[in-house]
């Protein structure tokens, strides 16, 4: 994958102490306890981050597997998770790489993620995600709309990307996805749903309007 990313380990080490990346999504705690539990135990957090769902899911008794392509995230949900007691196999590496053998995971989450980089990228990504899910096993993963403020921030290096300067992590590339795109890149799972989550939220000191997909799919 190439999608020209500046240095996310400086990233987490000045950002690791906001509350935002401390406390779990609502929308990630409602789904934790609308699982089956009987169906649902072993989980993988892709580009997970500091892990604060990881950590989430790893204090509710779940078996957690986390992925990021940052040493130095990965070093702090290793320290977070040492600190709360709670045992997460944490790995280093690309979403965007085969990493997991075949049917290895009953629930994948991917907040904030998969959008990272060219159309073709979230596509093969998601591809890789139904590989690593067992039958009936369900993906969640978020990623903005073409309303949010992101979109035609910045340099435009392909249709509906943008290298977008107004993100949490200036200078990365983001492909915006719509409804169609959506339906293409989950045609291979029985079903899926999808809702639309807007609000505003605090940019360097500017109100910056957020409008995200939130998906669940099932394989």
């Amino acid at each position: 994958m190439n999608n020209n990313r500046s240095n996310w380990d400086s990233h987490w080490g000045e950002e690791s102490q906001r509350e935002y990346w401390q406390e779990p999504a609502g929308e990630i705690i409602k789904l934790k306890d609308s699982l089956d539990r009987q169906k649902v135990r072993d989980v993988l957090d892709l580009g997970c981050g500091i892990g604060r769902h990881a950590i989430l899911f790893a204090e509710s008794g779940f078996t957690v597997t986390a992925v990021d392509d940052s040493r130095k995230a990965l070093d702090i949900l290793q320290e977070n998770a040492y600190e709360k007691q709670v045992v997460i196999t944490c790995l280093k590496g690309s979403y965007g790489k085969e990493i997991f053998s075949e049917d290895s995971f009953d629930l994948v989450i991917a907040y904030n993620v998969l959008y990272h980089g060219y159309r073709d990228d979230f596509n093969r990504s998601i591809k890789l995600v139904y590989k690593y899910l067992r039958p009936g096993g369900l993906f969640f993963f978020t990623c903005p709309t073409r309303q949010d403020a992101k979109y035609g921030n910045g340099e435009k290096v392909r249709v509906n990307t943008y290298r977008s300067l107004n993100s949490v992590h200036p200078g990365d590339i983001h492909y915006f996805a719509n409804e169609d795109d959506i339906a293409c890149f989950l045609r291979d799972f029985t079903g899926y749903r999808v809702e639309r989550e807007e609000h505003f939220w605090e940019n360097n000191n500017v109100m910056q309007f957020s409008s995200n997909w939130h998906i669940l799919a099932k394989k």
